[in-house]
């Protein structure tokens, strides 16, 4: 026996007094623990009613999440001599939000573009973004000759101007290219392209 104080004065402690001790102490140990976190296990603690027996914790679940598309006017241009049109520009462009983040969607058709200007091409996000990004989920369509070029963004930190890029290559290497006029075929009015992603909205 080993002697121990309390408020009550010296008491005799045994291994099944420790053991006891231990087993309050101990973060989840058992149901008579001092402290618990939080979950589904039968040693924690049920949120909201504070139940010490976790297997009645009410589970979160994210479910049946439907969003509604919502349209936005598409700004854009280009670095150097910006596009003229014959009427309203063809930039369609509609978001989806669920809390901070947004899927965006961006569609161009180039049927009265009268002048398509000099430079790299840019369109503008319906948010700023939180944090950098690099988006693929982008293709050029060229008409006349059936093919299909990958178009690429990317936007700062804090911004919502998304320029454009297509990929080059040299040698065995593949690189973000500008997108422009001519980069990477000429364009024509028959041509479109059309970008998409996701991401966090800054707050």
């Amino acid at each position: 026996m080993v002697s121990s104080s309390s408020f009550y004065g010296p008491q005799e402690t045994d291994a099944a007094i420790v053991n006891s001790f231990h087993l309050s102490s101990d973060v989840d140990k058992s149901a008579i623990s001092q402290h618990h976190t939080l979950g589904i296990q039968g040693t924690q603690a049920s949120p909201g009613d504070h139940n010490h027996d976790g297997k009645s914790s009410r589970k979160i679940e994210l479910s049946n999440l439907t969003g509604n598309s919502i349209p936005f006017t598409v700004v854009k241009g280009t670095t150097g001599t910006q596009l003229t049109f014959n009427g309203a520009p063809l930039f369609t462009g509609s978001y989806t939000r669920w809390g901070n983040m947004c899927h965006f969607q961006i569609d161009v058709d180039m049927d009265n573009i009268t002048n398509f200007g000099t430079g790299e091409y840019y369109v503008d996000l319906p948010f700023n973004a939180s944090h950098p990004y690099q988006f693929r989920d982008g293709c050029l369509h060229d008409i006349s000759t059936g093919r299909n070029y990958s178009i690429s963004g990317h936007v700062a930190i804090g911004q919502k101007r998304l320029y454009l890029f297509t990929t080059d290559s040299q040698g065995n290497r593949a690189f973000d290219a500008a997108f422009t006029s001519t980069v990477p075929v000429t364009l024509a009015v028959a041509d479109n392209f059309h970008i998409a992603g996701t991401y966090e909205i800054q707050q």
